[in-house]
């Protein structure tokens, strides 16, 4: 047996390459046994923005294209919770890979051409702190890794706190989130992509939009792994 494998085979027994969703022995590449693989909730590799309501007024904006690699359900839910709650970053890289290469599939069935730059959602100080971690920004690096982008942390700032979305309807989500946030740097003529976590109404991703385009950006993709088309 070929020594890779015999590595391989010996980290399944003791289950150092467990299923990152069900615990189950023997993953695949991206971190997921077969059955997982399988049942794991995706979106087409295609722009969603069209599944979603549009800013309330004409006084806001929102990025030109929204890519999401999964959907939200009870697995995807719980793989955020664990990343983003209880601390697992060793998510991130998975979690990297599989959005990279959903955004492979995106960019070459849109045919547009990929971003000059990457950054991530911005969180505020107090969430950097009790998370001890930017998660954002974690998945920035693993995605700029996979797809050989150039990225620039720090360039977005949040300078105005935002209730949480869940205390807020729809409509107030956009309004509270617009101003929200600052771009540090002269982006003038450029594309850049922002990555989070989760979409779900895109008043946050419009927040990240307005203020690059300020700065000059040309257009502005919005990246997350899940996007939440019911909320």
């Amino acid at each position: 047996m070929p020594m890779l494998a015999l590595i391989q085979t010996l980290a399944n027994r003791v289950g150092a390459n467990s299923c990152l969703v069900c615990g189950l022995v023997k993953v695949s590449e991206y971190g997921l046994c077969g059955d997982c693989e399988w049942v794991i909730s995706r979106w087409y590799p295609r722009c969603l923005k069209h599944l979603a309501e549009q800013p309330p007024t004409s006084t806001l904006t929102t990025a030109d294209y929204w890519f999401a690699a999964l959907r939200w359900t009870p697995i995807t839910q719980q793989l955020i919770h664990r990343y983003k709650t209880s601390g697992q970053q060793y998510l991130a890289r998975p979690m990297g890979l599989w959005l990279a290469a959903h955004l492979v599939h995106c960019y070459s069935n849109q045919g547009i051409a990929w971003p000059d730059l990457i950054i991530a959602m911005p969180t505020t100080q107090a969430t950097w702190r009790d998370r001890g971690f930017h998660h954002t920004g974690l998945l920035m690096l693993e995605v700029s890794k996979h797809l050989q982008l150039a990225n620039q942390p720090g360039l977005l700032r949040v300078i105005r706190n935002v209730p949480k979305q869940k205390q807020l309807n729809r409509v107030a989500r956009w309004q509270k989130a617009r101003g929200s946030q600052f771009c540090t740097a002269d982006v003038s003529g450029k594309t850049i992509a922002v990555i989070d976590d989760l979409i779900s109404s895109g008043a946050t991703l419009s927040a990240a939009a307005q203020a690059l385009r300020k700065q000059g950006a040309k257009q502005v993709h919005g990246w997350a792994l899940i996007y939440n088309a019911g909320d």
